[in-house]
Order: C-alpha cells, then sequence, then structure tokens
C-alpha cells in the first residue's frame, strides 16, 4: 500500500498545514547568554542551565531547533504574540544577600486549559 503526501500551505497564515506544531521550543537570549525553555502545553517558560555552545550541553551543537532574540524586549514581543496578546506573568524570586534575581518563570494560560 503507497501513501502519498501533498504539501499543504494555508496562504492565509503561510503555515505548513501537515508540519505539527511543536508543543515545546528553546531560545536563546543573546545579550543576557540565557537559554529559555517554553511549552506551549502548560503555559511556563523559564530560563535552563544550558549553555549555548561547547562540546558538553551546547545547545547550538546539539543540533535542536531553536529561535534566537537579541534581548529580552523581543523575546516578551515574541510571547505576546503566541499567547495572543493575553496578559504573561513573570514570576522570579531574589536573593537577600545580593539582590540578584534568581528562579524567573514564566506563565501564561493556554487555550489547552481554556477547552
Amino acid at each position: 500500500m503507497n501513501h502519498h503526501f501533498h504539501m499543504a500551505f494555508d496562504e492565509d497564515h503561510n503555515v505548513d498545514l501537515i508540519k505539527p506544531k511543536s508543543n515545546s521550543e528553546y531560545i536563546y537570549i543573546i545579550d543576557e547568554k540565557t537559554i529559555w525553555f517554553l511549552d506551549h502545553i502548560l503555559g511556563v517558560a523559564f530560563p535552563t542551565p544550558v549553555d549555548f555552545s561547547g562540546k558538553e550541553n551546547g545547545l547550538y551543537d546539539s543540533g535542536l531547533l531553536y529561535r534566537e532574540f537579541a534581548d529580552y524586549l523581543d523575546f516578551q514581543n515574541y510571547l505576546e504574540e503566541i499567547t495572543g496578546g493575553q496578559e504573561v506573568s513573570l514570576e522570579s524570586s531574589v536573593n537577600p544577600d545580593t539582590f540578584e534575581e534568581t528562579n524567573r518563570i514564566i506563565k501564561w494560560v493556554t487555550r489547552y486549559a481554556i477547552q
């Protein structure tokens, strides 16, 4: 039995209809040199301890797909786009000794949670 697949394309939205949208993705923020992990189903994003380059634990060398943003503002704009402009909350902890922000996590309500 032969199966033939035809590429379907949505002209209005410029998206490939056959390739499923990824449920998660990596984001590299260039000026911070941080790598964030986004989970579209859970509606969370958080920085990872992964390095961008390097033989061990390097995102670049891993061959995984990722998006690159110049700075955090560009990343925020992308989040606003993918969440349909809904409010996205940033939660973090602050170290009382150094006043350094830690444990950053971004949350939003996904369409899966609304259904």
